[in-house]
């Protein structure tokens, strides 16, 4: 707190912020009371605006407190006869705000004393953006735990997970424009919604990376368990199907419940299988990966690499149908130049998966050594995202990038480190790497071994400039294995830093 007092020191601006908040008769009244302490202690001079919604109450004691709230000039309480629900309260709030800027936050959450200051310092210091998010944590009782310290804006992570929701800043006129809380085939997850139809539109998110929201974990809470609300499942996967449709893709694709998150409401848009591909397969041996990249063959559309010792995981969910997975990547993210997977020894233990520039040696896997069972920090192991590169062991690739990173790289760049010469590249050219957990194997060699110190050196001083890559792993974390998803860089340890493990 006492570093962002400094480091955000902007005034709020009036007219700027619209806070919604819906209140109905499951609303606990001492988590809403002390939403409204942290709300009223920030917003002194009312240059924010906050709109609650009596969502049919009929509990006295909460419609007595909305009525001492209504005596604040900047809140504003709208009323419905008979609950909305979550997409029509949402859209009575969105209609009735008049801020540049809506900020959803639920009537048992919490926003820390700074929130509003930063997020405003955001949106000015970003360019009034259409779309902003921010970092989040959950309460336990007064404790927080927890910290999401979360990457920056990845399409790939957010067809996965609703991870910019808490807390999403969004522009009021563009979400009117776009739809916003208007399908009720979607009522448990709004906001995704509404994320989703932005970025179908082409208007991106910007990070705002600090945490300023508290998620309360409850027994009625989704925080402590999705299955509080079990309509969670139809409404995530009403989402997808909505951006299937729009984006012209629903005869490609099957939308599935995710085979590596068991029990959980954790969707995968599983592509039909490809005719006829053009992609090549190169089966690497040992001493082919310690050869040039020259040597590769860059011919098709794509080169699937597969090292000749891989035991591809062959579960009914899989079906051996890899190529397709990587190839629905590249249809929806037009951007991407190269897909990997997610490789495990013989003892069950992750060799590699998404790998981040500047980490370890240089372009390291900061999951290496986890359980491959093990999910990874909140779950993005076991999730389709953007990363710094993948391991060119098993991976597919677009041809022309292929020939064109094997130009530009030194002479004597190996097959072994393709994959991170790739991912310097396309980070320099704007193009993004996919890690996908459902590319999933099994190997007697350990891939790392296999480049040189010559060539780990070269590479470094080389990308220097790019290192560390903190667009999906973020700067706070440590950079060595001992140290990966820890907290480095605060100067005040929060509990239970690390997250789920």
């Amino acid at each position: 707190m006492a570093r962002r007092k400094a480091q955000y020191a902007c005034a709020l601006e009036p007219g700027l912020l619209s806070i919604l908040t819906p209140v109905w008769d499951g609303t606990p009244l001492a988590y809403f009371r002390l939403l409204a302490e942290s709300v009223i202690q920030q917003n002194a001079q009312g240059a924010a605006e906050w709109v609650l919604l009596d969502n049919g109450c009929q509990k006295q004691e909460l419609l007595a407190y909305l009525a001492t709230l209504e005596q604040y000039s900047w809140i504003k309480v709208v009323r419905s006869p008979e609950n909305a629900g979550i997409i029509g309260g949402m859209r009575l709030c969105l209609e009735a705000a008049t801020g540049r800027y809506i900020l959803t936050v639920d009537s048992d959450d919490w926003l820390y004393p700074d929130c509003l200051r930063i997020v405003t310092c955001g949106v000015q210091k970003k360019g009034y953006p259409p779309i902003l998010y921010t970092d989040e944590d959950k309460l336990i009782g007064e404790h927080a735990v927890q910290p999401y310290l979360k990457p920056d804006f990845d399409p790939v992570l957010l067809l996965n997970s609703a991870y910019i929701a808490h807390l999403g800043v969004i522009d009021r006129k563009l979400a009117m424009e776009h739809g916003a809380y208007a399908d009720t085939r979607t009522e448990g997850s709004p906001d995704w919604d509404l994320f989703t139809r932005f970025f179908v539109a082409g208007l991106p998110a910007v990070h705002i990376p600090e945490v300023v929201y508290s998620w309360r974990m409850h027994p009625d809470s989704t925080a402590d368990d999705a299955g509080s609300k079990p309509y969670i499942h139809s409404s995530q996967k009403a989402v997808l199907q909505r951006y299937l449709d729009t984006a012209g893709l629903a005869q490609k694709y099957q939308i599935e419940y995710s085979p590596i998150l068991k029990d959980t409401c954790d969707w995968w848009l599983h592509r039909r299988p490809v005719d006829s591909p053009a992609a090549k397969t190169i089966r690497l041996t040992t001493d082919a990966a310690r050869g040039t990249l020259k040597t590769l063959a860059a011919e098709g559309d794509w080169v699937c690499l597969v090292s000749d010792d891989l035991k591809l995981d062959r579960a009914d969910w899989l079906s051996g149908d890899w190529l397709s997975e990587a190839i629905g990547l590249f249809e929806r993210f037009p951007d991407a130049v190269m897909v990997g997977g997610r490789i495990r020894d013989d003892k069950g233990l992750i060799l590699t998966g998404g790998c981040v520039l500047g980490f370890g040696r240089g372009c390291d896997c900061p999951d290496r050594g986890r359980p491959a069972i093990d999910p990874g920090y909140f779950t993005q192991m076991a999730k389709q995202r953007s990363v710094s590169a993948v391991s060119s062991q098993f991976a597919v690739l677009r041809a022309h990038t292929l020939r064109e990173v094997a130009e530009k790289s030194p002479s004597d760049a190996t097959i072994a480190m393709l994959g991170a010469w790739v991912g310097a590249w396309a980070l320099r050219n704007n193009k993004r790497v996919i890690y996908s957990p459902y590319l999933s194997a099994l190997s007697s060699i350990d891939w790392d071994t296999l480049a040189t110190p010559a060539e780990i050196v070269k590479f470094r001083e080389m990308n220097a400039d790019l290192m560390p890559d903190n667009r999906f792993y973020p700067e706070a974390f440590g950079m060595q294995p001992s140290t990966a998803y820890r907290l480095e860089k605060y100067p005040i340890r929060l509990s239970e830093a690390r997250g789920p493990e």
